[in-house]
């Protein structure tokens, strides 16, 4: 379908919707529309000081990307039982390189069951679909989709008032067209049993243990001789803590500590430690902000690393300014650096740092209607030559919901 047709057609269907009739409850069928203009000054990430002429073919790396939805939500409860179901569309259009192209099918299905008020769970599965970033990758000019799946089934059992045992079983499917490096595309499943006290004050513990078994997906096969490994499996112990510091603040810390497994390249194999530390802050009803940190690690299976360690440091402060009009503004800086390089190996040097600011304006027209424009900068320095960038983006976009 052509972007004029198709921005037509969205449009349209969002007229029709206006002149229908009023929004519905909660509980029941919506629909949703929205329509984006979004542009990125440097789409495919060129470094500081490579020529887009010479990369690209043209003066500049900047392309306008149109980005329309549909999608249907319904919601009904059933005794116990709640269903929750969310379909939609999303149709990525581009200026210059339509060979980018996407029109992303995704669902988002969620079942509350429930045996008795003490044992009760969800099942849930959702499929994202979406435009993946060009960082770290080689691709220019090809389509780069990036497609999520993750199913999972939950249970908890309230053995008394504060005291309830947690199962949960997940599947979870990451595949980019693009190869990354040292980012792979993966399947994984994972079992996890949890034990939680909930204080009658709202605050809760939670001790988990997660075992995971995993594949990375790609044409290399896992062998003794490979010094990249296909199979994993990973465990973990985790400790959540959820706090009401005093009415208007809040704070979550969470503490892990993961065994990673690589049987046919035991080199591969890592322990290390996770936290993260979330602060959000209510001070009135219009105003509202969180501070976070975290220390996270994943795997990064190159030469000279087999996984990354990356620490946050971010907050956001939301002002709802009037009725109709809301701001947020975003501020977040991440540093990397690369762990654990194979015996003979030189260590991986490479440390980069990210930043990245953000500022989103909402106006909403009507109960239905809302009009949204947003602005971010990132930019990315490292301590080696050719791996520094800055992008630009804005984006101004309209959303209804009926």
């Amino acid at each position: 379908m052509k972007p004029q047709a198709h921005t037509g057609w969205l449009l349209a269907g969002l007229l029709t919707a206006l002149a229908g009739p009023p929004a519905r409850a909660e509980d029941g069928l919506q629909l949703t529309g929205g329509l984006a203009i979004s542009h990125d000054d440097n789409l495919f990430r060129l470094r500081d000081g490579v020529d887009p002429q010479a990369a690209l073919g043209r003066a500049d790396g900047g392309e306008t990307i149109t980005i329309s939805s549909l999608g249907l939500s319904y919601s009904k409860p059933w005794g116990l039982q709640r269903l929750e179901a969310t379909v939609g569309l999303v149709d990525y259009r581009y200026q210059r390189y339509p060979q980018l192209d996407l029109q992303a099918r995704n669902h988002d299905i969620s079942w509350f069951w429930a045996v008795t008020p003490r044992l009760q769970g969800r099942l849930h599965t959702e499929r994202r679909e979406s435009v993946n970033t060009f960082d770290d990758t080689s691709a220019l000019n090809q389509s780069n989709a990036r497609l999520r799946r993750h199913e999972a089934f939950d249970a908890t059992y309230e053995i008394d008032g504060v005291w309830r045992a947690l199962g949960n079983l997940r599947s979870t499917y990451d595949s980019s067209e693009q190869e990354q490096q040292g980012e792979d595309s993966y399947r994984a499943r994972t079992l996890e049993t949890g034990l939680r006290y909930q204080a009658l004050s709202g605050n809760s513990a939670t001790v988990w243990l997660r075992r995971s078994k995993g594949k990375r997906l790609g044409d290399e096969p896992a062998s003794s001789s490979s010094d990249r490994d296909q199979d994993y499996t990973q465990t973990e112990q985790s400790l959540d803590l959820q706090m009401a510091l005093t009415g208007k603040t809040q704070a979550s810390l969470v503490l892990t500590r993961l065994s990673r497994s690589h049987p046919a390249v035991p080199a591969r194999d890592f322990s290390a430690g996770e936290a993260s530390l979330a602060l959000r802050w209510v001070p009135t009803g219009k105003l509202q902000g969180s501070l976070n940190w975290a220390s996270q690690v994943a795997s990064y299976q190159t030469d000279g690393a087999s996984y990354s360690r990356t620490q946050t440091l971010g907050g956001t402060l939301a002002w709802q300014m009037t009725a109709r009009t809301s701001l947020q503004g975003a501020l977040s800086e991440s540093r990397r650096r690369y762990l654990g390089a194979l015996d003979g190996q030189t260590p991986d040097p490479l440390r980069d740092r990210t930043r990245q600011g953000s500022l989103a304006l909402r106006w909403s027209a009507t109960r239905n209607l809302s009009l949204d424009s947003s602005v971010q900068e990132v930019r990315r320095s490292a301590n080696l030559p050719g791996y520094a960038y800055r992008s630009r983006q804005w984006q101004l976009g309209l959303n209804a919901a009926f």
